[in-house]
């Protein structure tokens, strides 16, 4: 009788085991489910504020315009132009990434010329932030990390992911994703030593009509030198109408986008 009642248990552990497994995700397909959450097939404006402490606290904050295009079908369709417009000191420094970020330029209007960045040059910081210009660079897919699935509770999933590219600075990444709305909240960067050096925290995200998340709020510390930059979307415009050509070298030495 014993017996028959420990076979009954442990056949129901089994298929609960195997139940859960054929429901389970695995890493690669959180990432996906990631992906499929961007603001998809549209053209979007949005107007933000970044402020940026120093170590010992000192603050600056720089007026802000972001344009961005995405593609769902090609990932070399997307790219974004980035700009202060304020203070004085970075008005006008604009960045263009073309082909999600396989092509990045640098516009500086006191010299009144455009620098392509490549290779180690990515690695640099971008206009006295905490972002390098790699960071701008792409998403988070499968395609570009080897994703493992860490551990999950009932609110997130923690994954860790190695960079596919061997010319990074990063050893590895670990994402906090939400389970509900899958997004990622938090980004902890290792440096190659495999010692904690960045973090990316997303504070407050909307969830638009189609289901697509646009990050309103993040703060991107770092943590070896104790500086932070918040970076807070104030508008954001969707499927406005840029020309053909917008997203170009010559419209980042506008003067007005």
């Amino acid at each position: 009788m014993k017996k028959n009642i420990l076979r009954i248990v442990l056949c129901a552990v089994l298929c609960l085991v195997t139940y859960w497994s054929a429901f389970a995700l695995t890493a690669d397909e959180i990432l996906d489910k990631i992906e499929a959450k961007r603001s998809i097939n549209t053209t979007q404006k949005s107007i933000g504020k970044m402020t940026l402490t120093d170590e010992k606290g000192k603050q600056e904050i720089r007026d802000l315009v972001m344009y961005s295009v995405d593609d769902s079908e090609n990932t070399q369709n997307r790219a974004f132009i980035f700009r202060f417009l304020s203070p004085a000191e970075v008005k006008n420094v604009t960045m263009l990434s073309l082909k999600d970020g396989e092509e990045i330029y640098l516009y500086m209007p006191a010299f009144k010329k455009v620098r392509r960045i490549a290779g180690s040059s990515k690695k640099e910081k971008f206009a006295g932030t905490n972002f390098s210009f790699g960071d701008f660079g792409g998403g988070y897919t499968k395609d570009d990390y080897e994703s493992s699935l860490v551990s999950e509770d009932e609110q997130t999933y923690v994954l860790d992911l190695k960079p596919n590219d061997t010319d990074t600075d990063y050893s590895k990444l670990t994402m906090t994703v939400d389970k509900e709305k899958f997004y990622f909240k938090k980004i902890e960067f290792f440096d190659l030593e495999g010692n904690p050096w960045k973090v990316l925290d997303i504070q407050e995200v909307k969830e638009e009509t189609d289901g697509s998340i646009t990050i309103m709020k993040l703060t991107f510390t770092d943590l070896k030198d104790n500086t932070k930059s918040f970076l807070q979307m104030e508008s954001v415009e969707k499927g406005v109408n840029l020309a053909k050509d917008f997203f170009s070298v010559r419209t980042i030495q506008r003067p007005q986008l």
